[in-house]
């Protein structure tokens, strides 16, 4: 299949009965009509049996022709967004959906589509490498000893507000990334820290009692760290949860966007006293 020619069509399979479509795709020559004769069950194939129980076929018509693969596929997800998965029978949401804002949410704003930065939980764990009260103190947060811990901070970026948990306990912080993730080697105490005569100074060389400096010198398994600027903080034994309520805490991961958690943004933004959208989408946050 030649991916960059301009052969690729967009096409859409109509129930000639409400006038309605059930089903987009993409394909090269007579592609369209395949699924007239597939026999694999599926919520489309279903469709075309009622249809022809009514002595009836669908309707399939090309809407955009002339294509590259790339732009066909862009076309199909368009138009399966733009038809919100109502009455669809697409199995898959198509190519580029990381592209696309999620289903049902125009009547709200989204990081990266309407507003810059992302609203990010992070669950900043307790113990042998870590310790809220020093990321308070110190004013950051780290992970790390492994591959996947790694990437997952760095999933963090300059702007972003963080709402911090703590296993079992709950949220303990909402806060402002100031850094790119950094490897504890090289990273500085930032000057805006509560801890003044620490600013500036090298993490791993002010005596944590946390073991920060572990495979220090090792990019894989190293710690890794981002300054955080907190906006709101609570002690440990003040963490906030509520049980049943729906609040985000995903096993096994570090770091996770809030985007699809509105729950959790109400909860956290009435207990912190915060606007969580206002804060990333502060002007000031662009030039950091």
């Amino acid at each position: 299949m030649e991916t960059n020619s301009q052969s690729f069509y967009v096409y859409v399979y109509i129930d000639p009965r409400s006038l309605e479509p059930f089903y987009y795709g993409k394909g090269q020559g007579a592609r369209q009509f395949a699924h007239l004769s597939d026999t694999q069950e599926s919520q489309k194939t279903d469709r075309i049996k009622q249809i022809r129980a009514e002595g009836l076929e669908p309707t399939v018509r090309v809407v955009a022709t002339g294509l590259t693969n790339e732009q066909a596929l862009l076309v199909e997800k368009t138009l399966i967004w733009n038809s919100n998965s109502r009455g669809l029978t697409n199995i898959a949401t198509g190519h580029f959906r990381k592209n696309f804002r999620l289903p049902n949410t125009l009547h709200r704003r989204l990081a990266d589509f309407d507003y810059r930065n992302q609203l990010q939980y992070f669950n900043a764990g307790h113990g042998e490498h870590r310790c809220w009260e020093d990321n308070v103190k110190y004013s950051y947060l780290g992970a790390g000893q492994g591959k996947r811990f790694r990437d997952e901070i760095k999933g963090l970026h300059r702007g972003d507000i963080v709402v911090a948990r703590l296993n079992v306990l709950g949220y303990v912080g909402v806060g402002r990334v100031m850094s790119e993730a950094t490897p504890a080697r090289d990273f500085r105490v930032p000057m805006f820290a509560d801890a003044r005569q620490a600013r500036g100074k090298l993490l791993i060389n002010i005596g944590l009692s946390t073991a920060v400096g572990d495979n220090v010198d090792d990019d894989v398994k190293c710690e890794y760290m981002v300054a955080i600027k907190w906006i709101k903080i609570r002690k440990r034994n003040e963490a906030l949860w509520e049980k049943n309520a729906g609040l985000f805490a995903p096993r096994g991961l570090t770091r996770a966007t809030l985007s699809k958690q509105a729950k959790t943004i109400a909860y956290v933004e009435k207990h912190f006293g915060v606007n969580l959208e206002k804060l990333a989408d502060d002007p000031e946050s662009k030039s950091l």
